[in-house]
């Protein structure tokens, strides 16, 4: 019988790790081990962990999602699991999530994903997908289906075969957050593997954030979404054709700040600008403290 680990990554969020981890252990095939990987919380998360059975818990500073999923998968894989199940800590599986995955069709070594509905709007996905000739928007964009090609809400509840880890390693966790997920996709369909969505399997998740433009000072994620997108243009498009278009599409969205009606487009300019400058110079080493126009927008509103 195939092992199986599932991987949740937390930071300060200890109420919604225990709801997670809840419905983790009531799985109608609960997976073999629970790997936490606390990012440095400072919420009481350390000290709840500590009086728990049952989970493999590894604490290391807050490196982000990307670093904590390079934590948890590095260590499942070399503990020797065939599949490594991976979830952020707001995450809720559905009772049969994991047995829907594994009853899906074999198509062996791939990465398969739970259908991500928002936790708000049962009728919504949490993420929404734009791709050339189709919207997902609602659910029901997608049960129609038993597999949706190409289109994954990756780290929430995202099964991960080990043969593909072997492949295309761990995510990198330079990237810190938000766009490290999709570049690891890319990885994976840049070589081949398959990624589906298994619509029969269900995870919810709180509605994505930046649907509307997320307002400051909470913005500053934007530069990480930019600034990562290089590596996305990339693997999809080759390094030199990749990086001409995330040079002429920075360009554009930077610019497009400037043009909305939100209170602190100014902000969101400097902020795209700083980082598609920083992608196009691979300095890949900010933090949320070192954010220049973080930085800027904290000065002027003490």
């Amino acid at each position: 019988m195939e092992q199986i680990a599932a991987v949740v990554v937390t930071f300060n969020r200890l109420q919604d790790l225990t709801k997670c981890l809840a419905s983790l252990q009531d799985q109608t095939r609960r997976p073999d081990s629970i790997y936490v990987i606390n990012n440095g919380s400072t919420d009481g998360t350390a000290e709840w962990l500590g009086d728990q059975s049952g989970l493999s818990v590894l604490t290391q500073p807050n490196l982000g999602g990307a670093g904590g999923f390079a934590t948890g998968i590095q260590q499942a894989y070399q503990d020797g699991y065939d599949w490594i199940w991976c979830m952020d800590d707001d995450c809720l599986a559905a009772p049969d999530a994991l047995e829907q995955l594994l009853l899906s069709p074999n198509l062996g070594p791939c990465i398969k994903n739970c259908l991500s509905i928002n936790a708000r709007n049962k009728d919504e996905l949490a993420f929404f997908v734009y791709k050339p000739n189709q919207t997902f928007r609602h659910v029901t964009d997608m049960t129609s289906r038993d597999m949706v090609y190409g289109v994954a809400a990756f780290f929430n509840g995202t099964l991960i075969s080990s043969q593909v880890i072997k492949a295309i390693g761990i995510p990198d966790k330079k990237l810190f957050i938000w766009g490290d997920e999709v570049e690891y996709m890319t990885r994976a369909q840049k070589m081949g593997f398959p990624v589906v969505t298994i619509p029969k399997s269900v995870f919810y998740h709180p509605p994505s954030v930046d649907r509307d433009g997320i307002p400051w000072p909470g913005a500053w994620k934007n530069y990480y979404r930019v600034r990562n997108e290089r590596r996305v243009f990339q693997n999809d498009h080759g390094n030199k054709y990749g990086f001409v278009m995330f040079l002429f599409w920075s360009m554009r969205a930077t610019f497009e700040q400037l043009a909305s009606s939100r209170k602190n487009r100014v902000y969101d300019f400097l902020l795209y600008g700083e980082a598609a400058l920083d992608s196009l110079l691979n300095n890949f080493r900010k933090r949320p403290e070192t954010i220049l126009t973080l930085r800027l927008y904290r000065f002027m509103h003490k």
